[in-house]
């Protein structure tokens, strides 16, 4: 059973009002604002495999079904007792089946959803009982003619009395000899009756029966002897017509009656459905992705943002709890974001348990028996409790609670007193935690419980990263860092004294000052060590392109090996050979240095595998010290020192020596005899 009081301090009742948001029933908005997070990791992993069904549905099959059904159970209810059932009611079940048919048809068309497939296999399917409700009823307040061939020829002879009594009022509003008597050239209806309005004075002149009289008085509603038999019948009909409509609205309760059971499953799987879908399309809103669930007190988010604050200001949030791990410290700056932190991961473990996506890159979250969190002000003016006395109130029935399967959240756990024993308090509920067994994370300023957690086992330090140069908070959190409330440091950015800044400053105890010194200490070697694993990865990353970059420049060595002419083969075959036999070792050593874990690369590795690739590079430069093909012919008389283009091997050279029948050709390192009609002059 979950902490109510936790759940409306971590928000999640606006996490189910969102999620309402997005369901279409009403029945639907009611599940999902009494949603509950599922304290078993079966009924969790359930949840979210029906909540990743329906985002496959919507969003990979492109398949949006509808579940706009009414509520149902009380016309159900009725109808099961052998109540008559009013139109509106049968039209909100003939609406239900509609829903019901249409959902399974659409359903079936998705390959791959089994959770789905098998909650449409509950929904009632009754073509003729909805057929028979939309061709009875025209709104919720008119029948069709075409409810019952008796309705029809009551409507039928209805009708004709109408046209009846009609023409023979009218006979009196056009004759000459009644005009001058009527208020009105009018026929009205006064209780079910047509009537014709008489002006007082002149009552007597038409026989008839006086069914009203006008406020003024000046008016008397006649009903001629004439119509008052055609009156009569058309009476006589439209009772005929209403007793005709409560059979028909009797056979349709009855009807609903014999299948209540079924209707009444398909509503509650309509809406329930109605709720898995809501959750897909929350967690595309958001850019969720599905977490990881496991019963190991495994806690790891990776960039994960609150859904409820606006996602351009959030700052995403990494942490890590292991197994192992009993506890997160969470130390830092006031208002660097430490209290949010904790909210969100206590509300990322409900969303899971929830069957819910969580907005975050990746997320693994352990299923707990229950989530308790001590967060803000517990100030109480009812019971005339402060907020030291509240928050104390509020961690007694928590310890009371907890087991080695629950998760507790702790913010600025002791504070509110003495700040010595409220230290010492947070150290001993902090082992109290532990020695339960359970998962926590706190937040705090006291020294105390940092160096709680630096010797304890099982305790993780994290804090709120500060920029020191600007001092403000950069809302990020980073683990295994411990550190300082800077609230001097604040104090002074703000504007305050600088003489009330160093009378602070004096009066912070030398034990305070030395342990701040060390904290500071350690995170400034923290921030080195950790740019030192960055500058390591990168150029790990380089030396790893520098092995694919070899690997290139190896095959470039070996095309042209192919392409020189079997003559310069012959000469440099050793040259070539070599540096093939040296790019394979150079490749070798780059392989190795890569296969060392990263902690172990030494930089001397890494200078080591730049120098290789440079010098491989360099290799392959001798071979091509000219790849453009320039083949266009200069005129002239070729000399001593010019360029030339040589024809059988299709590079550039530089003829070093010639005489009647051949030269003697350059290329870098190798000097090649060519036919002097073998090569011509270029730029």
């Amino acid at each position: 059973m979950f902490d109510v009081k936790s759940l409306k301090t971590l928000e999640y009742d606006k996490i189910l009002e969102e999620l309402a948001s997005h369901a279409q029933s009403q029945g639907g908005k009611v599940k999902a604002r009494n949603l509950t997070p599922f304290e078993d990791y079966e009924g969790a992993v359930h949840a979210l495999d029906e909540t990743d069904e329906a985002d496959r549905t919507l969003f990979d099959f492109s398949v949006n079904p509808s579940f706009s059904v009414d509520d149902i159970d009380e016309a159900l209810h009725r109808a099961a007792k052998g109540a008559v059932l009013s139109i509106t009611d049968i039209l909100k079940v003939g609406r239900t089946l509609r829903v019901s048919r249409r959902l399974k048809k659409s359903i079936y068309t998705v390959n791959g959803v089994p959770i789905l497939t098998s909650m449409v296999q509950c929904l009632y399917d009754n073509i003729d009982l909805e057929n028979r409700i939309f061709d009875s009823f025209i709104s919720e307040t008119e029948v069709s003619d075409n409810a019952s061939a008796e309705l029809r020829s009551i409507r039928i002879r209805i009708r004709k009395l109408n046209d009846n009594v009609k023409t023979k009022l009218q006979s009196y509003i056009t004759s000459s000899t009644y005009q001058k008597y009527l208020q009105d050239n009018i026929i009205t209806v006064r209780g079910d009756r047509y009537v014709i309005p008489l002006k007082s004075e002149c009552k007597g002149t038409i026989q008839g029966l006086i069914h009203d009289q006008s406020a003024s008085g000046s008016t008397l509603f006649v009903e001629p002897m004439a119509i008052v038999e055609l009156n009569n019948d058309l009476r006589t009909a439209k009772v005929e017509e209403q007793v005709e409509i409560e059979r028909i609205l009797r056979n349709f309760s009855m009807s609903i009656q014999g299948c209540e059971d079924r209707l009444r499953i398909a509503y509650e799987t309509i809406t329930d459905m109605d709720v898995i879908f809501a959750k897909a399309l929350l967690g595309r809103e958001w850019k969720a992705s599905r977490p990881n669930v496991n019963t190991k007190g495994v806690v790891r988010i990776n960039a994960g943002r609150h859904p409820l604050i606006d996602g351009k200001k959030v700052v995403p949030v990494s942490l890590s709890m292991n197994s192992e791990d009993k506890m997160i410290l969470i130390t830092g700056p006031n208002t660097g974001g430490k209290t949010v932190t904790l909210k969100l991961v206590g509300l990322f473990v409900l969303l899971a348990m929830t069957g819910m996506y969580v907005p975050a890159k990746s997320a693994d979250l352990a299923i707990f028996d229950g989530v308790y969190c001590d967060i803000g002000d517990e100030q109480s003016i009812e019971q005339s409790l402060s907020t030291f006395s509240g928050h104390i109130k509020t961690i007694i029935e928590i310890l009371d609670k907890i087991t080695d399967k629950s998760l507790v959240l702790f913010d600025e756990l002791g504070a509110g007193t003495d700040p010595g024993e409220g230290a010492a308090l947070a150290v001993s509920i902090s082992e109290r935690i532990i020695s339960v067994g359970a998962k926590a994370l706190v937040t705090s300023h006291f020294n105390d419980l940092k160096e709680f957690a630096l010797v304890t086992k099982g305790v993780v330090c994290a804090s709120m990263e500060f920029n020191v140069e600007t001092l403000s908070p950069t809302y990020k959190l980073v683990m295994g860092a411990i550190g300082c409330s800077n609230a001097l440091d604040i104090a002074k950015k703000l504007g305050l004294d600088d003489e009330i800044i160093n009378r602070a400053k004096n009066k912070v105890s030398p034990e305070k000052r030395r342990f701040d010194e060390v904290l500071n200490a350690a995170e400034e070697t923290r921030r080195k060590a950790q740019q030192l694993v960055t500058d390591a990865s990168l150029d790990r990353a380089k030396a790893r392109e520098a092995l694919i970059d070899a690997e290139k420049e190896k095959a470039v060595i070996a095309q042209k090996r192919e392409k020189l002419d079997e003559t310069i083969r012959k000469g440099t075959k050793n040259l070539i050979e070599n540096s093939m036999e040296e790019a394979n070792d150079i490749i070798a050593s780059l392989k190795e240095i890569l296969a060392k874990p990263e902690e172990e690369i030494a930089p001397a590795d890494l200078f080591e595998a730049h120098k290789l690739k440079k010098k491989l590079e360099t290799m392959s430069a001798e071979y091509d010290k000219e790849s453009v093909v320039e083949d266009q012919e200069i005129p002239g008389e070729i000399k001593i020192g010019d360029n030339v283009w040589v024809k059988s091997l299709g590079k550039k050279g530089k003829l070093v020596k010639a005489n009647n029948r051949e030269g003697e050709v350059s290329f870098g390192k190798i000097s090649v005899k060519v036919k002097k009609n073998d090569y011509y002059k270029v730029k």
